[in-house]
């Protein structure tokens, strides 16, 4: 069957691919949104414009953290127990001249007086003496710098202690802390000076004086060169890295070194910070680390920075391209996120990434020495899954009623319009598209079901030939091929045994997937003999591809039989019925061109034989005309009845011959069910033929009807001259003859055709067993069945 162009009028109906264009709008909008959130993330990362709740959110984080505290530095602490027992503060600084005493004895490496000390005191003069002198005797005494803003003015001025103490100072230094906006100190500036001249901060000149090996670069970050005078300048800012909450370095009480009781050994070659540590002193701050609730003394700030130094660890402000970078990463990545994953897995990324972003602020101090700010990396995380999300709904919405207005210009589709239902918009498009749902649920089970209604064998597979879909006829016809399940079968291997009639090539080509996509068929023959019509049929989507293939297999084994059995008919009445009817007539035109002469008997004789023969032609063709067809008269008869009549109907034959007939019967009624007619007939040509090739006059011919399982088997064996192989497989052909060429035996060649129809319809079979002059056996076997009930009275 030669491949045809698709019907136009046909094919499946071809709507615009409005879908091609879904994947580059969605690019596209992804690309705008990213764009417009990662600049929105920059912008607020150099800027700083959250910086409030970056630092809120890193004073937090630092509280997860605990640092080393130096075993070197211990705070001589004024506090609540000292005020109690030497009285309110001030106190006289012969007291601070006795606890320098106490501390130079114990040889520690500096002292630092974080005490406010810039006029004489009010108390005898002799006790700032006493103080110097003993600041002198240590030698290694930093005091406190202090800048006030005298007039409120916002002008700064430095205030620098007495000058008999100063005088004997080994260096002073600025205990000036940077207070940001919420309040908190957080950072302070390592020098600090007017242009001429420079102080560093309390904790680096106290390092100093303890011959402490400070860095030639100081840290923190420089600040721009100023050429201004008498113009207060800082450099060298400085995050403080906090230890610990409040109290996490050594405290010993101010009145007890006052009264000795601080043995040496806790003072010797240590940095020793006197400061007041009581609530009511006032020098207390807030920290990253004590928040507004619990202060920090001024004192243990100084220590803080000390111990950073000390411990050499860094830390600073990110820069604004370090903050960008840090904020656009994890941004990015969310954005990738909800355009590559599953909602729920995106959502499941985005929270990954918020962790990793609070865990990465929170170690980076620490591993880095770099404070990142936070809160634009976690806003574009947090914004970026909602944004998308809101985007893609209402990109859906009106997608959905784009599709449902679509579905409502189709005349064979319900209205799935969301105006007509209850509910906000989105409840309204979510029951539209159940309705389409189920729409096309009901369209999917009236496929399925047209499909099994097909009588043909149909498959239905995708673009490689894998089969998707298959009706019931098709299960019933490759059952028998042993091919239970049909789904994802290759179509070339469930057709390898089906080749195009007359040759041995297989009807299906695979390379016809890959072409152009065509119908093409051709009438074809499977392994069991049964002749098809195969018919492949593509399929298209509604943008024209083709997605799928339908193959048929149309069993026109019946319309094939049918023909040959017309042909078989024509070929009888054009040359058998039509031969001795010709005779006949020849015969008759002899005889009346010679009208006087009375008909010759030889002339009458020859017409008998023709007239006989067709008699005889049609009679077995009636009869195998009747014995296929569809009108059989079952009952349950003996078969040694039926037997007996076939015996009866040959009698005459086999006594012109001379030969016997021997019935062999069962012990028991040999019952089945059959046409009595046609069997008897079947069985009367199988005797027939017995007493035709027979063999010589006078031999026996035995009938038997024995047991055979659960049926009944009937013989019929004959002493003739016996077949070959070869003439036995021509045997049950059409008007084959079993006599040889020139035999004077009558028959046409139909005999055992009936035979072998009628017992299949009985659904058995003919068996022959013979060899060249060992005679021939005709058995077949019929179900037996059961003898009917007797009847019962009342």
């Amino acid at each position: 069957m030669d491949a045809r162009p698709l019907d136009p009028t046909t094919s499946q109906l071809q709507e615009p691919a409005a879908h091609a264009r879904r994947p580059r709008t969605r690019w596209l909008e992804w690309g705008l949104l990213s764009a417009a959130l990662l600049a929105c993330v920059v912008a607020l990362g150099c800027t700083r414009s959250l910086e409030h709740i970056d630092l809120a959110l890193g004073d937090q984080l630092a509280r997860l953290s605990q640092h080393t505290v130096s075993p070197d530095i211990v705070i001589v602490a004024i506090d609540d127990k000292s005020l109690a027992e030497i009285g309110r503060w001030p106190w006289r600084r012969a007291f601070h001249a006795a606890v320098l005493d106490h501390i130079t004895a114990a040889g520690p490496r500096a002292v630092g007086l974080d005490l406010l000390m810039v006029e004489p005191g009010h108390e005898p003069v002799v006790d700032d003496a006493l103080l110097g002198a003993a600041m002198e005797r240590s030698g290694k005494v930093v005091l406190p710098l202090m800048l006030l803003d005298r007039h409120g003015t916002g002008q700064l001025t430095r205030t620098e202690p007495a000058p008999e103490l100063a005088s004997a100072a080994a260096a002073i230094g600025h205990v000036h802390l940077e207070i940001d906006n919420d309040g908190i100190v957080r950072s302070t500036f390592l020098r600090e000076g007017d242009g001429d001249q420079w102080w560093d901060q309390f904790a680096v000149s106290l390092l100093r004086v303890g011959g402490f090996e400070l860095p030639s670069e100081l840290p923190g970050a420089r600040a721009p060169a100023q050429g201004a005078r008498n113009v207060w300048q800082r450099d060298h800012w400085m995050q403080i890295p906090f230890a610990g909450p409040p109290g996490s370095f050594a405290r010993v009480s101010y009145v007890d070194v006052l009264k000795g009781k601080v043995p040496p050994g806790h003072l010797a070659g240590k940095y020793v910070l006197v400061g007041a540590t009581a609530a009511g002193m006032g020098d207390a701050y807030a920290t990253p680390r004590s928040g507004q609730s619990e202060l920090m003394p001024g004192v243990e700030i100084a220590a803080n920075v000390m111990n950073a130094l000390l411990m050499d660890r860094r830390l600073e402000r990110a820069t604004p391209w370090q903050n960008a970078l840090f904020s656009v990463v994890p941004v990015a990545l969310a954005l990738l996120a909800v355009l590559l994953l599953a909602p729920t897995a995106s959502l499941l990324a985005s929270g990954a990434l918020l962790a990793a972003i609070l865990a990465v602020a929170a170690l980076a101090p620490s591993l880095f020495g770099l404070q990142f700010a936070p809160t634009a990396a976690l806003l574009g995380v947090l914004l970026a899954y909602p944004l998308w999300v809101w985007r893609r709904l209402r990109a859906a919405m009106g997608y959905l009623l784009e599709e449902f207005q679509r579905m409502e210009t189709r005349r064979d589709l319900p209205t799935m319009l969301p105006a007509m239902r209850s509910g906000d918009l989105l409840d309204r498009h979510i029951d539209a598209l159940q309705d389409a749902s189920q729409q096309l649920r009901n369209l999917h089970r009236f496929v399925s079901e047209t499909l099994n209604s097909l009588p043909d064998a149909t498959l239905i597979a995708d673009a490689s030939g894998q089969v998707l879909m298959a009706n019931q006829a098709a299960y019933q016809y490759f059952i028998r091929h042993k091919v239970a399940r049909l789904r994802g079968y290759p179509l070339g291997e469930l057709l390898q045994g089906v080749h195009r009639a007359g040759t041995q090539q297989p009807v299906f080509d695979a390379r016809r997937l890959s072409e152009a996509p065509q119908p093409w068929g051709a009438e074809a023959r499977d392994a069991a003999g049964r002749d098809l019509l195969v018919r492949f049929v593509p399929g298209f989507n509604t943008d024209g591809q083709a997605t799928s293939w339908i193959a048929s297999l149309v069993d026109i084994t019946p319309i094939r039989e049918a023909e040959r059995q017309r042909d078989v008919a024509l070929r009888f009445i054009s040359h058998d019925m039509r031969s001795p009817q010709t005779s006949i007539l020849a015969l008759l035109e002899v005889q009346r061109l010679s009208p006087e002469q009375p008909m010759h008997p030889d002339t009458l004789s020859r017409i008998e034989r023709h007239a006989r023969r067709t008699l005889e032609l049609a009679e077995e063709f009636v009869q195998l005309a009747r014995a296929e067809s569809s009108a059989y008269r079952m009952e349950t008869l003996n078969l040694v009845d039926v037997l007996d009549e076939a015996v009866d109907e040959v009698w005459p034959q086999a006594q012109a011959r001379h030969m016997a007939i021997q019935v062999q019967r069962p012990d028991v009624a040999p019952l089945c069910e059959a046409d009595r007619g046609l069997l008897t007939r079947a069985v009367a040509n199988l005797l027939g033929n017995a007493v035709k090739y027979g063999g010589r006059d006078g031999s026996e011919i035995r009938a038997s009807v024995q047991r055979a399982g659960q049926g009944w088997r009937v013989s019929i064996t004959d002493q003739g001259p016996g077949m070959t192989p070869e003439q036995q497989q021509q045997l049950f052909q059409q008007f084959a003859r079993l006599d040889p060429e020139h035999g004077t035996t009558s028959g046409v060649g139909l005999g055992l055709v009936f035979v072998r129809t009628v017992l299949e319809r009985h659904g058995g079979g003919i068996e022959v067993s013979s060899a060249p002059g060992r005679g021939t056996t005709f058995h077949f076997t019929l179900a037996a069945s059961s003898p009917p009930l007797p009847a019962t009275g009342r």
